[in-house]
């Protein structure tokens, strides 16, 4: 029994010693290199969130002015014939008024609604996501409220990836929260396009503020 116990606390102590052996040296192990990127650098972020964008299913409206995108709101408002619309910031009132069209500031559980119109401080353009954040928004989600998202943003709000959107926004908003929603392509019925409350279509105004001297 005692020799039992001696060599259980040699086989401990061998142990212990490899342990400390191999926390003290590290010469095999490689450091990593914080500065080094996991995808390559992009030659134009706008393009590639454009093509991304487009890719995953998403609608881009190109907008060169306010007036563009009353115009764009007024079209979507007809040809889908929105009759409830929801308005998740106080910045879009005004064009909502100004369009005569029918918008609530909040809807209870399960109410239907028609569309969702809401401002985008930020695209990724890796991914051809949009981001969220509180600041711009009344809901802690943008999901699930209705098969058509309207997202109202501009070219310049376009980054390369996540973390660049994440240190965009505690820079200005000094908030980390965000949600990043990526649009899916849309599944399609005898050649129809079948949108859903857990798959709806997002449709962006995209404000250009370089518009062609000639356009």
């Amino acid at each position: 029994m005692v020799q039992n116990d001696v060599n259980f606390i040699s086989d401990k102590e061998y142990i212990r010693g490899v342990i400390r052996k191999s926390t003290v040296s590290h010469d095999h192990i490689p450091e990593g290199d914080p500065s080094l990127k996991c995808f390559p650098a992009m030659s134009n972020v706008q393009v590639e969130f454009w093509q991304n964008f487009q890719a995953n299913g998403g609608k881009i409206l190109r907008c060169y002015s306010r007036q563009d995108r009353l115009k764009y709101l007024q079209m979507l408002a007809q040809d889908k014939q929105y009759n409830v619309v929801l308005n998740t910031h106080n910045n879009l009132s005004a064009d909502l008024e100004h369009l005569q069209i029918n918008y609530i500031n909040s809807i209870s559980v399960n109410m239907p609604i028609d569309a969702v119109v809401a401002l985008s401080t930020c695209l990724v353009a890796r991914t051809g996501s949009i981001g969220f954040t509180q600041p711009v928004s009344r809901f802690v989600s943008m999901r699930n409220l209705a098969c058509d998202v309207i997202v109202i943003s501009r070219l310049t709000d376009v980054v390369a990836d996540m973390e660049d959107a994440v240190a965009r926004n505690l820079k200005f908003t000094k908030d980390a929260g965000i949600e990043f929603i990526t649009p899916t392509p849309l599944p399609k019925v005898d050649g129809k396009e079948m949108r859903t409350l857990k798959n709806p279509r997002y449709i962006l105004l995209l404000l250009d503020e370089n518009r062609p001297k000639n356009a």
